[in-house]
């Protein structure tokens, strides 16, 4: 066998030994990296909802990249939306991250298919970037929804992700992944000297 064969034999054996290891996000610009909220159904009261870069009210910045979200709807709540494709009965792993001060009077909730898997009145992160993770089941067709208000300020949104979820199941770290891809390419090494000699 030619290297370049075994090195596609090893890259073939990796992706089919690890697949959630390299799970793809399956909402669209969750990071808001796009500068506005392409991939996303705006609804409701939307006044004072943007999209923004580096320090904004209270905040310093996104959480990673260069953009997130500001929420800020005034006597009524605002949402963002995404339909998503999923495969029916598989977990997911739905997360975002979120920034808030305790603005009163100010409302944040997560939903999955309509059903709130989290709220909060009021709420209040620090200032500081919090990650809030949820293990969801897919139908095949799936909706992740925020409704938002925050009468005096704003509050931050960022990192909106839906990945298959790896609880429940073996997935080789990347360290064991890369220590399998080493011993295919050794163990095809052997067969090569062998058909060689």
């Amino acid at each position: 066998m030619r290297a370049k064969t075994l090195l596609v034999v090893a890259a073939m054996v990796i992706m089919v030994c690890a697949p959630a290891a390299f799970a793809q996000n399956l909402v669209t610009n969750g990071g808001f990296e796009t500068g506005d909220f392409t991939g996303w159904t705006e609804g409701g009261n939307f006044q004072f909802t943007q999209v923004v870069s580096g320090p904004f009210y209270v905040y310093t910045g996104a959480q990673e990249g260069n953009f997130y979200a500001t929420l800020g709807p005034v006597g009524s709540d605002g949402t963002l939306s995404q339909v998503l494709t999923t495969q029916a009965g598989t977990q997911y792993t739905f997360s975002f991250w979120l920034n808030a001060v305790g603005d009163d009077p100010s409302d944040f909730s997560a939903m999955w298919d309509g059903t709130t898997v989290y709220s909060a009145t009021d709420p209040n992160t620090g200032g500081n970037w919090q990650n809030f993770t949820f293990t969801e089941t897919g139908t095949g067709s799936d909706t992740i929804t925020f409704a938002f208000r925050d009468d005096p300020a704003y509050i931050a949104l960022d990192n909106v992700s839906v990945t298959p979820s790896t609880s429940g199941t073996s997935v080789p770290e990347p360290s064991s992944i890369l220590l399998m891809g080493s011993g295919v390419l050794g163990l095809a090494g052997v067969i090569r000297r062998r058909f060689r000699g």
